[in-house]
């Protein structure tokens, strides 16, 4: 699996799309976790590269760590059942800046570090756009 994490509007999304060269292939899906809750995988995931967009949008909807630990092992298992297999998750970084005021904002925040930080152990690589511009962490 591969995680891209950034700020707000830094350019991750054009960055996995010219990465994975979308414009180029034809068995990709892009789920968009702003607008509604993500697929999961299953028998009839025939797609080569499965890419979940707004993760931190949809850690918001399900605050739940055990939740989404168990959401990133069946996307990690689906993805290692096919060597041509490739799960691309984008998330904002939402863990910096100002404590927010709210108890429930400070969940989310709290929540979607600790969600980031068990995706990271399943990725077998994790980049940061900023600006832009592209860091591997991992």
């Amino acid at each position: 699996m591969h995680f891209i994490v950034g700020g707000a509007f830094q350019g991750k999304r054009k960055w996995a799309r010219q990465y994975y060269r979308l414009d180029e292939i034809e068995s990709w899906m892009w789920c968009n976790g702003y607008e509604r809750e993500y697929v999961l995988p299953d028998a009839n995931t025939l797609k080569q590269i499965i890419i979940l967009e707004g993760l931190e949008a949809s850690i918001r909807r399900t605050p739940s760590r055990t939740h989404w630990e168990h959401v990133f092992q069946m996307w990690h298992d689906w993805e290692q059942g096919d060597n041509e297999r490739t799960v691309v998750w984008i998330g904002c970084d939402i863990t910096q800046g100002i404590v927010p005021l709210t108890k429930e904002e400070r969940n989310w925040r709290d929540v979607t570090g600790w969600c980031y930080q068990e995706l990271v152990k399943r990725c077998e690589r994790v980049d940061r756009v900023w600006c832009g511009l592209v860091e591997r962490i991992k």
